[in-house]
């Protein structure tokens, strides 16, 4: 079948959340003529709509460069800089790191302004730096794009796979959802910005966090690196099921935080040590800190029935409940109707606490520290590919605790730089020797096959595969099983992945078929890492490796494509700039983290 259509453009930018917005921005600006392809409507989709949201730069420069006279200037970039480092497990590569902390005041100040010019509040709050909304975050990188004016956008596009021509790239393949037709983009270069992947069945993001930016590029030939660490928010709404994956309980328990109890009625937090568990009440480190002794008591089958654990405030008299309420209330009604949260009514929420009823929440996923393995300068190592975002890995390391909004913008911006000095050395491709007849076999084989498998039916059973053995407690059973599961799934599933309708337009069937096989690349390769990492780093929590190995597993491991098709596997150390690597062991997770704050690392 023939090319519907045929779309021209210098730089090609896949994704229209965050760091896609950024990137085709300062393309835009610098001269470049740039295609933003969106999968759902620029300013209502990707993951930023989902966010808290709270982005900051370090103190110095907001008090002396921005004027921000709240902000502290004893917090300077090299204190960032050391926070990442060491909070990453120094699993980070510092290069990276240095990128981030060097361009995030100007793409922080950046997004304020965005905010704000779309009629939206954003509230300094001392160190925790800018809080706004997901909304107001979305519709400021929506506002940022069409106030160049100059970019061109397609909405509900999905992107199916990289164009590639002689090992370089060179455009993309993609559908239009609601006319089902195939178009291809012819582009000097291509900047992949898709966000990462969340594999499970609970999860408080999006729906379609499917990898497809990992997944498109790994076929093209770059790396994928660090793949095994999931970042989880330990405190997501379970029940009643209408409230299901909302993050208002965690949002909450930072203004009143109540007693956590298994689900036999047991106290969690008197588990913690006191220094942990203020450390948790105060800062990001809390996500990790909490998830590592709730999920001890869950994967003890101490848990809820729905797999959590409660928050129980019945011991807190209700008038400082409503204290806490009010100034809760007070915050989120700057973005929010009073009562509600990201559209959810909260009359249930504070009925069961004036009751005395717990609140039974989850941990569940909300980012991947994983992704592409790029340079500073956002290269994919793939001629004319760049990435940015949380579709690539690197900054991070094992636990991500600055901001994930931060680091869209700053590798949004350092991308779209390196794709306009990349271009000015690069002609038009004469297209003959590409990828272009294999994507498109691979494109409609699903409604060309007249019996197969549901591909909806696959994304369950992906997701029950990780839900099972590649959560946030884990094992050598548990993983090598999920590996034969899904390594099954894509030689028997996959490929035999059919659509019940075979009309496309708007074929949810269709685009779904595009997502599984890239969670399913992703997943194979989350797995396989954490079958590899016999130790506990960061998100990476093993039952049956509990200590933090620096002598032997301080690596990133990197997953690639083999030249018959299956994926390899290898391991280098973390690039070091400034901070030498640590050594020895921590016996668990707790006991590196308390190394730090009790500075026995320099």
């Amino acid at each position: 079948m023939k090319i519907d259509k045929i779309i021209n453009t210098d730089i090609l930018v896949v994704g229209g959340s965050g760091a896609g917005s950024m990137a085709a921005v300062t393309a835009a600006e610098k001269g470049a003529k740039v295609l933003l392809a969106v999968k759902g409507k620029l300013g209502k989709s990707g993951n930023a709509i989902m966010a808290g949201a709270g982005f900051s730069m370090d103190g110095e420069t907001a008090y002396y460069k921005y004027g921000v006279r709240e902000a502290d200037p004893k917090s300077t970039k090299e204190d960032l800089f050391k926070q990442i480092v060491k909070q990453s497990f120094y699993l980070s590569d510092q290069n990276m790191v240095e990128q981030f902390v060097n361009d995030c005041g100007e793409c922080c100040w950046k997004l304020k302004q965005w905010i704000e010019k779309a009629g939206h509040k954003v509230v300094f709050f001392g160190e925790e730096g800018y809080i706004t909304s997901g909304k107001a975050v979305a519709d400021g990188c929506r506002y940022g794009v069409f106030e160049v004016g100059s970019i061109d956008v397609i909405q509900d596009f999905i992107v199916a796979d990289v164009l590639m021509e002689e090992g370089r790239a060179v455009g993309a393949i993609g559908i239009d959802i609601y006319s089902g037709e195939i178009i291809e983009i012819r582009s000097k270069s291509v900047i992949l910005a898709t966000g990462g992947y969340q594999p499970y069945s609970f999860k408080c993001t999006v729906s379609d966090m499917t990898g497809d930016g990992m997944a498109m590029a790994y076929r093209a030939g770059a790396k994928l690196a660090d793949m095994e660490f999931l970042l989880y928010i330990p405190a997501v709404a379970l029940s009643p099921s209408v409230y299901k994956g909302s993050i208002y309980p965690f949002l909450h328990s930072s203004m009143l935080m109540p007693i956590v109890k298994n689900g036999k009625g047991e106290s969690i937090l008197d588990n913690i040590p006191e220094t942990l568990l203020k450390t948790a009440k105060e800062s990001e480190m809390g996500k990790l800190i909490f998830t590592y002794y709730y999920g001890d008591q869950i994967a003890r089958g101490k848990g809820t029935p729905n797999g959590g654990v409660y928050f129980d405030y019945s011991n807190i008299p209700f008038d400082i409940y409503e204290k806490a309420l009010k100034k809760s209330e007070s915050l989120m009604s700057m973005w929010y109707r009073k009562g509600f949260y990201q559209g959810n009514n909260l009359n249930t929420f504070v009925e069961n606490i004036r009751t005395g009823i717990p609140w039974e929440v989850g941990i569940g996923c909300e980012y991947s520290m994983g992704g592409i393995e790029v340079d500073e300068n956002m290269y994919t190592g793939v001629p004319g590919l760049y990435a940015a975002g949380e579709t690539t890995s690197g900054v991070f390391g094992a636990m991500r605790v600055a901001d994930g909004l931060i680091e869209m913008l700053v590798q949004g911006y350092r991308s779209a730089l390196s794709a306009c000095e990349y271009i000015q050395n690069v002609n038009n491709s004469i297209m003959k020797n590409t990828n272009i007849d294999s994507i498109i076999k691979d494109i409609l084989l699903p409604l060309e096959r007249k019996e197969g498998i549901s591909p909806i039916k696959i994304h369950k059973n992906i997701e029950k595969t990780a839900d099972v053995g590649f959560n946030f407690r884990r094992n050598e059973e548990g993983l090598t099983k999920a590996l034969d599961e899904v390594l099954q799934m894509q030689e028997y599933a996959i490929e035999e992945i059919s659509t019940k309708s075979k009309n496309r337009v708007y074929n949810y069937e269709w685009i779904e078929a595009i997502q599984v096989r890239n969670l399913s690349t992703c997943v194979e390769a989350g797995v396989r890492a954490a079958l590899m990492r016999k130790e506990s780093r960061g998100t990476h929590i093993r039952d049956d490796y509990e200590f933090v190995d620096n002598d032997n597993w301080l690596l990133r491991i990197m997953s690639s494509k083999g030249e018959d098709g299956k994926m390899k596997m290898s391991t280098r150390k973390p690039k070091v700039t400034t901070m030498e690597l640590i050594k020895g062991k921590n016996k668990n997770i707790p006991d590196y983290m308390l190394s730090i704050l009790n500075k026995k690392i320099d």
